[in-house]
């Protein structure tokens, strides 16, 4: 059973509905119960009541069907003959009770051209009423679309950076294997560490930055059980990462991508990681040192990094700051980060 959720528009219809019609009935409820001297008879109040529920009847007979099934199916001619005949019928029943069943003790005729005035009215109330909420429902459907296709973007740009992350570990593994070493063993469990995350945290909407902390940290120690003393890596944190939430591997591609090109013919490359974070924002820097041009041992680029950057348009805007800097020497990522509100 689909939950009722009470939405800001439809409290809005509510709204339209009830001052509506209690401006429609107030004129009659106020006749009835201003005492005698008003002059009204009880017949003529019935008869207000009456002839406005008629208009009611009136206004959702069109609202809800004769507009939306008949004019919108662009079937004007059909459409104008269903309103004069509904428009017809309620004239017959408003006179018949005016005449049969609340007559009034003075016989005085209204003009027909005053309740034509009433009945066109309410039709135009109804039709603009009508165009409102169709709006309206577009609108929301637009935005529900907009919304599912970021979310399916947002899948299939995770579902891009997994791979591209299993390529890269399993390469490192076979690079153990060939040698024969002692590190495969505890690679393959760093590796079910990171896999576990992948799998259990990686499709959260988000986590604690202390997780992706941890998972970087995985990341690197499966490195250096490749790389060994080859390469410089140091990795530091400022501040209390518990109380800061982010997009789950969001920043393990510059870590990646830092491993990917800091590794070229450089006798030992240096690798700095740096982060600063507080409640309210983080500063994560990769900088590393880059092998002359041409020379990188790995030629395919930009997977993760590329995806990275989509991210955090998507799912920041305007609540990040991405700067990188590139030198002969040196590649430098800054990634600052706002905490989503």
């Amino acid at each position: 059973m689909k939950d009722f959720k009470i939405t800001g528009q439809k409290i809005q219809h509510l709204a339209f509905h009830l001052i509506f019609w209690i401006m429609l009935f107030l004129p009659s409820i106020l006749f009835r119960y201003n005492g005698p001297s008003n002059g009204f008879s009880e017949s003529f109040t019935y008869r207000m009541i009456s002839n406005n529920m008629l208009l009611a009847v009136l206004f959702y007979v069109n609202a809800f069907y004769l507009f939306p099934v008949i004019f919108k199916q662009k079937k004007l001619f059909i459409y104008i003959i269903s309103v004069t005949t509904t428009v017809v019928i309620i004239a017959y029943l408003a006179k018949y009770i005016d005449t049969e069943i609340f007559p009034g003790k003075r016989k005085w005729g209204k003009p027909m051209y005053l309740n034509l005035i009433s009945y066109i009215f309410i039709l135009g109330i109804s039709c603009s009423y009508r165009i409102i909420i169709d709006h309206l429902k577009l609108q929301e459907i637009n935005k529900e679309k907009e919304t599912e296709n970021l979310k399916t973007e947002l899948s299939f740009l995770r579902s891009q950076i997994s791979p591209h992350f299993m390529f890269n570990v399993l390469n490192n593994l076979v690079s153990l294997a060939r040698k024969k070493s002692d590190k495969m063993e505890p690679a393959l469990i760093q590796l079910s560490a990171l896999l576990r995350y992948m799998l259990y945290e990686g499709n959260h909407g988000r986590i604690s930055l202390t997780q992706e902390i941890n998972y970087l940290k995985g990341y690197i120690e499966l490195q250096k059980l490749r790389f060994g003393d080859d390469v410089d890596i140091s990795f530091n944190v400022v501040g209390n990462s518990d109380d800061f939430e982010l997009e789950p591997m969001l920043l393990i591609p510059f870590v990646e991508n830092a491993f990917k090109h800091g590794m070229g013919t450089l006798e030992r490359p240096k690798i700095t990681i740096n982060m600063a974070v507080n409640e309210k924002n983080m500063v994560f820097e990769v900088e590393n040192d880059i092998s002359p041009k041409g020379e990188s041992k790995d030629k395919s680029s930009g997977i993760g990094l590329n995806n990275t950057k989509r991210r955090l348009t998507l799912l920041y805007k305007d609540q990040y700051q991405l700067e990188v800097k590139e030198s002969d020497q040196k590649f430098k990522v800054q990634l600052k980060l706002q905490a989503h509100d």
